[in-house]
């Protein structure tokens, strides 16, 4: 699906990212993140691997490419679709560099000491065990060279048995949520249900996720 196009013709040259007045709007093509296939299916699950690791990705035609963090180096994170009953297991990978390429505030609780980037996964809305919920304290580092006091497994496991939700998953390591987030790291998971299905609601190509977020930019030097 595409948005509508201006006829404004834009000049890269007067584009200023820090500057709202000086960007052209409906220029690029209304992104829809991809869907994730499992990777296996077994013993009643879908399983899933999914590879958090930097990336570069641009957010306007007349922008140039900058550095996030993505799931599987994607921004937003790419869509889970399932359907209510259906079990999930996902791996999640960090491959991210130890150091954060956005500010550290060291004053706030859990973002002192090494290192800088740490990570957890929460799926937001879901019904899960305590072990699979991202606990902020069960965070991992690149290569699980370093781990939170509650960390305890790698596989996250999701039953998904409640009813039809549009949930998100997304960073939520203690004292670098914000950040991580910030970076990239979230992404749609769509619980789907029988009920949900009998309604006349948009489907297929139709049925269209949005994300909203504040994002602000640096001069283009």
């Amino acid at each position: 699906m595409k948005e509508f196009h201006s006829t404004r013709n834009s000049n890269r040259q007067d584009v200023d990212p820090s500057k709202p007045d000086t960007i052209p709007k409906f220029v690029d093509e209304l992104p829809i993140p991809k869907v994730l296939k499992p990777e296996d299916r077994k013993d009643g699950y879908d399983y899933y691997e999914v590879e958090m690791k930097a990336a570069k990705h641009k957010f306007h035609k007349d922008f140039k490419e900058t550095l996030i963090f993505g799931y599987n180096g994607m921004y937003p994170g790419p869509t889970f679709q399932t359907m209510k009953g259906q079990a999930v297991k996902v791996k999640w990978i960090n491959n991210l560099p130890f150091n954060h390429f956005l500010p550290v505030d060291k004053t706030i609780d859990g973002a002192t000491g090494n290192p800088e980037v740490r990570t957890v996964v929460h799926l937001h809305g879901a019904n899960v065990a305590p072990d699979s919920d991202g606990h902020p304290d069960a965070w991992f580092s690149r290569n699980y060279k370093y781990t939170g006091r509650k960390y305890s497994r790698q596989v996250y496991e999701y039953p998904n048995q409640q009813q039809a939700a549009t949930l998100w998953y997304h960073d939520h390591a203690l004292g670098a949520t914000r950040l991580n987030i910030y970076a990239g790291l979230a992404g749609f998971y769509f619980i789907h249900d029988f009920h949900e299905q009998a309604l006349p609601l948009p489907k297929g190509k139709y049925d269209i996720p949005l994300m909203i977020q504040d994002k602000s930019f640096n001069p283009v030097f």
